[in-house]
């Protein structure tokens, strides 16, 4: 391949914010986690993907209008989903982003698994614990990928298929 005929790929960073939190302050959000967030990442992101709930997606949109950066806000369709209704708005999310930013709660650890899957997929991720300690996910931490039902699947239905996807799965795992 010659210069002309290669493809310049810009360095985008899309963050997305999942979970919140309604116990620190925005002075709090802004000095440890959101600083070190840029200074981690050595530039400004282009864009900001924030839920509508908690106090710290209010924060987290005034502090990126402060600074020029867009945002969107994603909303949980409630009635027409019930309780799945915050898992799509967050898979819609994460489609989205290049980087996460994940507050994680001091009850469940639904978003701390979230965040290992974020990680798994190649994502940079980093967590704000419920005392604001944050930290970033590395890929080491991550779990290797399990085999997918479509192997399994494939394995039981006829031998050239199966032998296709078992090539398909190699490829992924160099």
């Amino acid at each position: 391949m010659s210069l002309d005929e290669q493809l310049f790929e810009p360095n985008v960073i899309v963050v997305g914010v999942f979970g919140s939190t309604n116990k620190v302050s925005e002075q709090d959000i802004q000095d440890n986690t959101l600083t070190l967030i840029l200074q981690e990442l050595g530039r400004m992101p282009d864009k900001v993907l924030i839920p509508t709930e908690g106090n710290s997606s209010i924060y987290i949109d005034s502090w990126a209008e402060a600074l020029h950066i867009k945002t969107q806000t994603f909303q949980a369709d409630w009635i027409r989903n019930g309780k799945i209704a915050q898992i799509i708005r967050d898979d819609r999310i994460a489609k989205e982003c290049t980087h996460a930013l994940v507050f994680l709660g001091q009850k469940s650890t639904r978003l701390e698994k979230f965040a290992e899957k974020l990680c798994k997929k190649g994502k940079t991720v980093f967590t704000s614990s419920h005392n604001q300690t944050l930290s970033q996910f590395e890929m080491s931490r991550c779990e290797p990928s399990r085999p997918s039902k479509a192997l399994t699947r494939a394995r039981k239905s006829s031998k050239g298929k199966e032998q296709t996807l078992l090539k398909f799965q190699k490829k992924e795992e160099c």
